[in-house]
């Protein structure tokens, strides 16, 4: 019996410590604190001796057994140790047992900051509210009282407000643009009256076709001779007054009047140079463009027009007026600018300065479709070698032979060499008794 009860003590002994040592490492993981380590190191010596005592006795003979089962029962030699492993066991999960009442204490102090910090957020979310309606109601109170007061600024312009604008524009008083097509008017009038007045219908050429169909923007050079020069004014004269009778915004520099001879170097000022050009263009555009007649949008212009001080300071400005006009014509005579501004001064290049016009609107994403015709009649603003390098179309008046003959009449049928010779002969003799009378 002895024997027996010692077996099933050593058996029990070893399940017990199989249940202590999972839940002894899992407490020193949760729990690594001072008396949980002390309480862990001595329940594995404790362990460590039963498991000593338990291998002596399997390694004893069976006569040792008998001796000892009658000398050392199982009470005796196994208890004491087993009760040690026992009640360092509890001892363990005591500590384990404080170890979690410390930490959810901690917790609970925790979530109580966190509860008194969330009441303070909503004190000042509520005052914050507060502060936001009353700002609300002061806001709309202002509104309401001062809101007759207040201007918009982008508010349209009237016809006089645009006219007074346009007339800080430092514009020259040489290139009214109503004054210059007023009196070409009265010149291609009074050159009509005459027999030797008719030209050659140059303005049938396909070149100039193309141009006038074309759906994009576009530019053509019409550079003719000296004695074509009051037949070119003329279709620009015709053109203009042809567009706006059809409402077709056009805008233009023309001249109408010849040059006096002579004139010194000392008065240069006086004349037309290219700045002046381009700023009755960007006037022009301004009194068109619909969409820049409010005091947001053109006081910036009026800035930019004082603080304005090179040709290209003013073709930028040209380029930012034209955006927002769906379809615009430009017809600009060359012959505007004074000869000797082009020796002096050095030569503009007008094609060039057209297609980057071109090109910034197509750049911003602007649809305006741009016709433009430069007009030179032998200019120094146009020179030759400017318009053979020129990829725009140049449509030629007056020197080639063939011109004549390859373009149809002003009756519709062909003109000879021959009575387009003597046109050309009566109107020399005609712009020459001209000259005389004004001289």
């Amino acid at each position: 019996m002895n024997q027996q009860n010692l077996i099933h003590r050593l058996s029990a002994g070893l399940c017990d410590i199989a249940e202590v040592l999972p839940r002894a490492e899992l407490i020193l993981q949760l729990y690594p604190t001072h008396q949980v380590k002390h309480v862990v190191a001595a329940l594995y010596a404790h362990i460590l001796k039963f498991l000593l005592r338990a291998l002596r006795w399997y390694q004893e003979s069976k006569a040792m057994h008998v001796v000892h089962a009658l000398t050392q029962p199982a009470e005796l030699r196994y208890d004491d140790i087993l009760k040690k492993i026992s009640s360092l066991s509890r001892s363990l999960s005591d500590e384990a047992l404080v170890a979690g009442l410390a930490e959810q204490r901690d917790m609970h102090s925790k979530v109580g900051q966190l509860l008194s910090c969330q009441t303070s957020m909503r004190l000042s979310i509520g005052q914050l509210a507060d502060m936001v309606l009353q700002m609300k109601a002061a806001i709309t109170t202002e509104h309401v009282v001062n809101a007759s007061a207040r201007i918009e600024i982008r508010q349209a312009l009237t016809d006089i407000q645009l006219a007074q604008f346009i007339s800080l524009l430092p514009v020259a008083t040489l290139l009214d643009p109503a004054k210059s097509l007023q009196v070409s008017v009265f010149l291609r009038n009074r050159r009509r009256s005459r027999p030797s007045s008719q030209g050659p219908p140059f303005w049938l050429d396909p070149k100039m076709q193309r141009w006038n169909q074309c759906q994009e923007s576009s530019l053509i050079i019409v550079n003719g001779t000296r004695k074509m020069r009051f037949h070119i004014r003329d279709f620009c004269t015709d053109s203009i007054i042809s567009l706006r009778g059809s409402g077709i915004p056009v805008i233009w520099a023309l001249k109408a009047m010849e040059y006096s001879q002579g004139v010194p170097d000392g008065k240069l000022a006086e004349q037309i140079t290219v700045m002046e050009v381009l700023k009755c263009l960007v006037s022009q555009a301004i009194q068109i463009n619909a969409s820049m007649h409010t005091d947001a949008a053109l006081t910036p212009h009026l800035k930019a027009s004082y603080t304005a001080r090179t040709e290209e300071d003013w073709l930028n400005m040209f380029m930012s007026v034209l955006r927002g006009i769906p379809h615009l014509y430009v017809i600009i005579d060359l012959e505007l600018i004074h000869p000797q501004w082009a020796e002096h001064g050095g030569v503009f290049p007008w094609p060039g300065a057209i297609r980057r016009i071109f090109d910034d609107l197509s750049r911003r994403g602007c649809r305006s479709v741009i016709k433009a015709a430069l007009v030179s009649c032998g200019s120094p603003a146009l020179k030759e070698t400017v318009v053979s390098g020129c990829p725009d179309p140049v449509v030629r008046i007056g020197r080639a032979r063939g011109l004549a003959s390859a373009m149809p009449g002003l009756g519709g049928g062909p003109v000879s060499a021959r009575r387009k010779t003597l046109v050309l002969r009566r109107e020399s003799r005609h712009g020459t008794k001209q000259k005389n009378c004004r001289e």
